[in-house]
């Protein structure tokens, strides 16, 4: 049974992985009509669409509810039964557990109760996947079950057949003797399949034959179970409202996701329902780790202006070609900025840094994922490396920030100090290199690239810091606050995004892992949609997301 269950996989597997493509088809067109705003119970049932796919197509669930897999099951509680049977009997005829006749009397009495209970373990998953299996399928049809006994479907010999027809591996000269293998090969796959024929064959009787003997207990066991259920009050509204994923129209779509081989019976109610509840565990499980700190912060953002103040035009460059930015480059060289200004309480910047920290986790995922090719890369990296330095030291390359703070006369100051910094060690390494593929500033190390952003948003600051000549320090801190506040919230609105595209993950291996890291994530940042979508928000190109393009986010906001 063990070698019939081996053989179908190849050919099931490519079956599901079509129909897998077809359904994933199906649910873009869905998402293509549905163009409204993304909200969290959208994703919910999005999520659930695609975990009902990765769960139902997975080559274990597929093995484990097949008919020579239930069948070994009904094999292993036969072969249980007449162990026990055969023990108890050999118990009480030949007093075999107090005979102590014999020097291997003690040992014998251990060996027969470890065999035992080693055979009582081995046999419980399979005899769990045989009741449940006749439990299900006795609610079907009866001219149904009965046909489909009495049916093979072309999967469990498929692989086979194609053995069978296919030409020879082997290099052979001669026509005769290559005609000859070749009808010698053909005889024993014919073999082969005859045999799987009837393991298939004999499965799906000995499922049938449990399904008879076991229906009028199984109907009397239901009924019962459905007069307990009348008697609490609205339980069965409840229940389908958990399957469905909210609506009443889900349970359709998330039925039609089912992946089911050719002549399977349709999944059961309540195996669906359990599918649906791990989804709903993952979500809770993510709600658990929730950035509370990031959800306070971002109540300072009330719009998404700090996205096109941050970096001004009017700054100079110090290249002929400007480098894009990333997300979290911004929010890094902002925060480093906002950490050396001085005369700031302690509580609000270990606030500050610690929101930061939250965010970035996220942050850097939507770079990673909406933005795929490589000239991002070294600008990835280098928001890495300072924040590194930052989070762990306190230092923006190898300058302290806390003792800038400490020592500085104003904030002023300090933009003088971190912008003159910056633009020396971008001029510097301007002078000192020779290599070609320097000349485009995106192949810069990152050091270097971090060093450009902090010249030029320090200067930003540091311009419109000038235009409030009765800005404190503190109120400074608070601008630069709500502007990092902005940035991470129009980065964030990309969020829907993210977790849909980690829900289209094709590989069969990735699916279940993806979309659990996909309901994860639902889960941590559910608050934060919730928050955004009181908001007008941006529309970006999704293909231009992962940077910031100051140009387009206002277009986009006109």
């Amino acid at each position: 049974m063990v070698s019939s269950s081996a053989l179908m996989i190849p050919s099931t597997k490519r079956y599901l992985e079509k129909k897998y493509h077809e359904m994933h088809k199906s649910a873009l067109n869905e998402e293509q009509v549905d163009m409204g705003r993304v909200t969290t119970e959208k994703l919910r049932v999005l999520i659930k669409k695609y975990w009902v796919m990765a769960e139902t197509s997975s080559p274990q669930f597929v093995i484990a509810r097949s008919v020579t897999c239930t069948a070994s099951g009904a094999v292993s509680f036969l072969i249980a039964l007449i162990l026990v049977e055969a023990q108890i009997r050999m118990g009480m005829e030949f007093s075999i557990l107090n005979n102590y006749y014999s020097s291997y009397g003690w040992s014998t009495k251990w060996i027969m109760i470890s065999q035992t209970i080693g055979v009582i373990v081995g046999t419980i998953a399979p005899a769990a996947r045989w009741f449940i299996a006749i439990r299900f399928r006795s609610s079907n049809n009866g001219s149904k079950a009965i046909k489909g006994a009495f049916t093979v479907e072309g999967y469990w010999t498929q692989k086979m057949v194609e053995w069978e027809q296919r030409s020879l591996s082997v290099k052979i000269r001669h026509l005769k003797f290559r005609r000859v293998v070749h009808c010698l090969r053909g005889l024993v796959l014919k073999f082969c399949i005859f045999v799987q024929f009837l393991v298939v064959l004999a499965s799906k009787l000995v499922l049938l034959v449990s399904i008879c003997i076991t229906t009028p207990t199984i109907l009397c066991l239901n009924y019962v179970r459905q007069l307990r259920q009348r008697r609490v009050s609205d339980s069965g509204s409840s229940r389908h409202h958990k399957v469905t994923g909210s609506t009443a129209n889900s349970e359709v779509d998330i039925r039609h996701y089912v992946m089911l081989l050719e002549g399977e019976v349709e999944l059961p109610t309540e195996s669906l329902e359990n599918i649906c509840k791990e989804v709903d565990k993952v979500i809770q499980n993510g709600q658990k780790k929730k950035p509370k700190h990031l959800l306070k912060f971002l109540c300072k953002s009330s719009n998404f202006r700090g996205v096109t103040e941050f970096d001004s035009r009017r700054v100079l460059s110090l290249h002929s070609q400007d480098l894009p930015y990333c997300w979290s480059l911004a929010v890094v060289t902002l925060t480093s900025i906002a950490l050396a200004i001085p005369n700031v309480e302690k509580q609000k910047s270990n606030h500050l840094l610690n929101s930061v920290t939250e965010g970035l986790r996220f942050m850097k995922l939507i770079d990673k994922i909406l933005h795929k090719k490589g000239d991002l890369g070294n600008i990835r990296t280098a928001a890495d490396v300072v924040w590194v330095g930052v989070e762990l030291y306190h230092k923006w390359q190898d300058k302290d920030l806390h003792e800038t703070s400490l020592k500085g006369k104003n904030a002023e100051d300090i933009l003088h100090q971190l912008s003159g910094k910056a633009q020396k060690t971008v001029l510097e390494f301007k002078r000192g290199a020779r290599d070609c593929l320097m000349k485009n500033p995106l192949n810069w190390p990152p050091k270097v690239i971090a060093a450009n952003s902090m010249y030029r948003i320090s200067r930003t600051v540091l311009l419109t810091h000038r235009a409030e000549n009765d800005e404190t320090d503190e109120q400074l801190f608070e601008q630069l606050s709500i502007m990092i506040a902005d940035i991470m919230a129009a980065c964030l609105t990309n969020l829907p995004q993210v977790i849909t595209m980690k829900c289209h993950r094709n590989a069969i291996e990735e699916r279940e892992k993806s979309v659990c890291k996909a309901a994860l994530l639902l889960g941590e940042t559910e608050e934060i949609l919730a928050l955004l979508q009181q908001r007008e928000l941006p529309i970006l190109d999704p293909n231009r997301a992962a940077y910031i393009e100051v140009a387009s986010f206002n277009e986009a906001r006109k």
